[in-house]
């Protein structure tokens, strides 16, 4: 521990100056090297061009250097240190913004140059994580900090170095060159960068100079941005109001042109359940219900035979159990809202303690598949949507995006292989009945299930039972459910006809005469 009742000696001078030169070193590689070599080299040798991302990274590392500098000059001040930390915060913002457009890409794609096979947005991240922790360390190796004042002699400036001298000459220069390139590619406010940059040329014919990128710049602040979607609307959470929906139950007033009626045939109250539920499915001649994260299989009687709970928040997070489909000979998946899956299976000696982390309820009945059987589907059309239903084919599990507070225009069914639950496609279904200047994304499709090639999906808005040709991804009929139904849920094939669910009671349709 440093005794500061010990006056400053030359030991501890000499460690100030030491210290400087560190810091000089640091600010004068930073511009140096990743700021110099993207001008000089990949700028006016390679003709790469800065987009508006990349111009702010590199401003946030010059000025990194030039604090840097300022110390070294006119000694140790809070308020440097204060500089850097904050440019370097700002910094790895921005370039973590910036790798998160491109990060997950396939192998070889990207934007802009790469180096070492690593595109120049991952490298400026490294860049600012190494003046946090590069920083850091010099900060272990500081003297004392009296001695850091000490050592300038009461004069206002430390006297500058032939070091020094060329570490400022340097930085300036590279200074210099970044801000003729900026004003020569990307011209004078009110134009900036752009989005996606030509290729940098001498020939002022090839030079785009736009101040498009200022439009809807203000439009609105999200601190989640496009991910700023609202839950869906849950039997148990109706949530209506917030996603900007008001349900309509009269087919005839759908966004499609209706072939043919389905009337109730038949309605059965499931007893011994509290909670309201959400979605069913028969599952090789058995009923599956859900909630929330609470599941039952029901008897022949409607009542519960086995209840169990998963923990949504175990490995890969299972949001709102929305649909069950048969897996394997003995299996289930269990879909959750957000396309992530727990794959269970009934087991009457089921261990309590392997099933812990995977189960809050009915251990002893139910255990996960494959290991702890949970993964994620990632999809590309839908991935900004949540969906409200699952089915399967046996080979392919499919799901139904449902629209939003964001989007109520777009509906896209997506498949995923069940070997690996890995997608392998996407569609928007053609809609020769489709109405003028309506779309599918009006549908809320609470339920899906598979039989001969076709997808069924029954949407809570507008009562409405759509019927999809997976070969030809088109919506082949359309047949209407009775107004009175208002919360349908869930969907189940029969011999003659379907059933839904709708609070809490299973109502058989048939094909009205």
């Amino acid at each position: 521990m440093t005794d500061y009742s010990q006056p400053v000696n030359e030991t501890d001078i000499k460690k100030a100056k030491t210290f400087y030169d560190i810091v000089a070193w640091g600010g004068l590689l930073i511009v140096l090297l990743p700021v110099g070599i993207a001008n000089l080299i990949l700028g006016y040798l390679m003709g790469d061009s800065p987009c508006t991302l990349c111009w702010g990274q590199r401003q946030q590392m010059a000025y990194i250097g030039v604090v840097a500098l300022f110390m070294v000059r006119y000694g140790f001040k809070p308020k440097y240190l204060a500089m850097m930390l904050v440019m370097a915060a700002c910094g790895l913002y921005s370039s973590f913004r910036h790798l998160g457009n491109h990060a997950f890409r396939d192998v070889g794609q990207g934007f802009g140059l790469d180096i070492f096979g690593l595109h120049t947005q991952f490298w400026a991240e490294v860049v600012f994580w190494c003046v946090v922790m590069l920083f850091g360390l010099a900060t272990f190796l500081a003297p004392r900090f009296d001695a850091l004042i000490a050592e300038m002699r009461g004069k206002p400036f430390r006297p500058l170095t032939s070091f020094y001298k060329v570490a400022f000459g340097i930085v300036a220069f590279i200074i210099a060159s970044n801000t003729f390139q900026a004003l020569w590619s990307t011209g004078l406010p009110p134009n900036w960068g752009q989005g996606d940059p030509y290729r940098f040329s001498w020939d002022t014919k090839y030079v785009k100079w736009s101040d498009a990128s200022w439009e809807g710049m203000w439009a609105g602040i999200n601190f989640l941005g496009r991910r700023d979607v609202k839950d869906p609307d849950f039997a148990y959470a109706p949530n209506a109001k917030k996603l900007g929906l008001t349900f309509e139950h009269d087919a005839e007033k759908g966004p499609l042109a209706v072939n043919g009626k389905l009337a109730v045939t038949n309605t059965r109250t499931i007893e011994g359940v509290d909670a309201k539920l959400n979605t069913i499915a028969k599952i090789r001649g058995e009923y599956v219900v859900a909630s929330k994260y609470d599941f039952w299989f029901l008897g022949d009687d409607l009542k519960p035979a086995i209840h169990a709970a998963m923990d949504p928040w175990f490995s890969a997070n299972v949001l709102d159990i929305v649909g069950m489909t048969e897996f394997r000979d003995d299996a289930i998946v269990l879909m959750g809202t957000n396309k992530s899956f727990l794959k269970i299976r009934k087991n009457p000696e089921a261990d309590d303690v392997t099933g812990w982390p995977n189960f809050t309820a009915g251990r002893d009945q139910v255990e996960a598949v494959d290991g702890f059987g949970r993964g994620r589907i990632g999809t590309e059309r839908a991935k900004m949507f949540y969906v409200h239903s699952s089915a399967t084919d046996g080979k392919y599990v499919y799901t139904a995006t449902v629209p939003d507070n964001k989007d109520k225009k777009t509906f896209v069914i997506s498949k995923a292989l069940q070997k690996d639950f890995v997608l392998s496609g996407e569609f928007t279904p053609e809609a020769s009945m489709l109405k003028d200047g309506r779309t599918l994304g009006e549908l809320y499709v609470t339920g899906m299930v598979y039989e001969d090639g076709k997808l069924y999906a029954v949407s809570k808005n507008y009562n409405v039972l759509v019927t999809i040709d997976l070969a030809k991804e088109a919506v082949v009929d359309v047949q209407a459910l009775p107004a009175e139904l208002t919360d349908i849920r869930g969907l189940v094939k029969t011999a003659d006809g379907f059933e839904v669910l709708d609070t809490n009671r299973i109502v058989t349709l048939g094909y009205a005469k």
